[in-house]
């Protein structure tokens, strides 16, 4: 079963990114011919700049593809802008091994989709590519204009930093408060720029908007989670060294109440998920041994407990009502009521058991609908069970239903 499960679980990570839906979102694009276009705009929350994107006239239209060429600007609403430019770009290497000697910056002419952070009298943008994040701005009286900022190699062991974009800040943004001491504790990061072109913003009179929001925002949901199980369990015999009696199959009905916490990352693709669920398992077994008196050991296992899974949850969006997901957990398992009991057949008892379990990781696909309904198969192995110093193990596959009341 274990076997069969993890089988299907794997072959569904891998097919189920590839069949969920590319996430379009409503927003428009500029043309060359400053013609403002509406539309849905695919959203695939990469780190790194696009060259590209894809468009469509309608959530049901065709996937049109648009060079950096073809669009001046284009904005998902509520997300992200990116705006066309044409500027100089510098090119000097910032890994460790590859660092120059050079102060200059190694400018070159580059058409690159600057991302909008901020925008007002004074806007900031940022370019990202796979080694490093580049920062412009301007203003109204300016173009867009790289800030320049460069670390090279003044001697063997030491590192130098060209800052002068402080220089371009000071000179181009005139606030009273704003002087030589104030721009040298600006720092070229995102948070120290952004926080510096609202506070000039603000300074004279203008609003800033603000485009670079997180992606997702926290939540936390709560979820009561009633579940249909079938269990076994394999425990060694105690009359006959080195063998197993498998128990009989049961099915048991749970209930669990989970807490979920959808964290602002990658567009709330990831959860943390704690859950508090009861269950039960009671099963009956014989087995003939000619070494007992009447011929039959009876076995008997009586369990029941609170487990507490805790793990990660990933999410696959399939349209704006429906996703899948793929969860793993560690249990942590409290035991209630817990015997073992191996009778003959005439009652008497030949070894009366109890066992203790450490814990296990257990593993789930499913379905949620309008964040509301959902729908888990579940697989739990616990193969650290300890009875008289034997192991025996437990498995369990669950259909668990949802509602996500908060």
């Amino acid at each position: 079963m274990n076997k069969l499960f993890f089988s299907i679980l794997m072959i569904t990570c891998w097919i189920l990114p590839t069949c969920a839906q590319v996430n379009f979102e409503k927003g428009y694009y500029i043309n060359n011919l400053n013609e403002r276009i509406e539309g849905f705009i695919q959203n695939n929350a990469a780190r790194t700049n696009p060259t590209y994107l894809w468009y469509k006239s309608s959530q049901n239209g065709d996937d049109i593809k648009l060079s950096i060429n073809d669009v001046k600007q284009f904005e998902i609403y509520n997300y992200t802008k990116f705006i066309r430019v044409s500027t100089k770009i510098d090119q000097s290497s910032q890994s460790i091994n590859t660092i120059d000697k050079s102060w200059k910056p190694i400018l070159e002419n580059k058409t690159v989709f600057v991302k909008s952070i901020i925008e007002g009298k004074a806007n900031l943008y940022s370019h990202t590519n796979s080694t490093r994040e580049l920062f412009f701005f301007s203003t109204d009286s300016s173009e867009i204009t790289q800030l320049i900022f460069k670390r090279y190699l003044k001697d063997k062991n030491n590192l130098s930093e060209n800052n002068t974009f402080r220089k371009q800040l000071l000179k181009n943004l005139s606030c009273p408060s704003f002087n030589f001491e104030k721009m040298q504790r600006v720092a070229y990061s995102k948070k120290s720029l952004k926080s510096i072109i609202k506070e000039y913003n603000t300074c004279i009179g203008h609003e800033s908007v603000i485009f670079d929001k997180p992606i997702g925002i926290t939540k936390l949901r709560l979820t009561l989670r009633p579940r249909w199980n079938s269990s076994s369990t394999t425990t060694p015999i105690p009359v006959v060294p080195s063998a197993n009696l498998t128990m009989n199959k049961k099915q048991s009905f749970g209930l669990g109440i989970e807490t979920e916490l959808i964290l602002p990352i990658n567009r709330n693709k990831w959860s943390l998920i704690a859950e508090a669920v009861y269950q039960k398992y009671n099963s009956k077994n014989s087995y003939e041994n000619n070494n007992i008196s009447g011929g039959i050991v009876n076995a008997k296992l009586t369990y029941s407990s609170i487990e507490l899974p805790i793990g990660f949850r990933h999410y696959i969006f399939l349209n704006e009502h429906s996703k899948l997901f793929i969860n793993t957990a560690y249990i942590f398992d409290f035991t209630l009521e817990n015997e073992v009991e191996f009778t003959r057949n005439d009652g008497s008892i030949i070894r009366d058991s109890r066992f203790t379990t450490l814990g296990s990781l257990s593993a789930g696909i499913g379905y949620k609908y309008l964040d509301k309904l959902s729908l888990e198969l579940r697989n739990l192995t616990i193969s650290n069970r300890s009875i008289n110093y034997s192991n025996s193990e437990f498995n369990s596959i669950s259909i668990i239903f949802g509602y996500t009341f908060l």
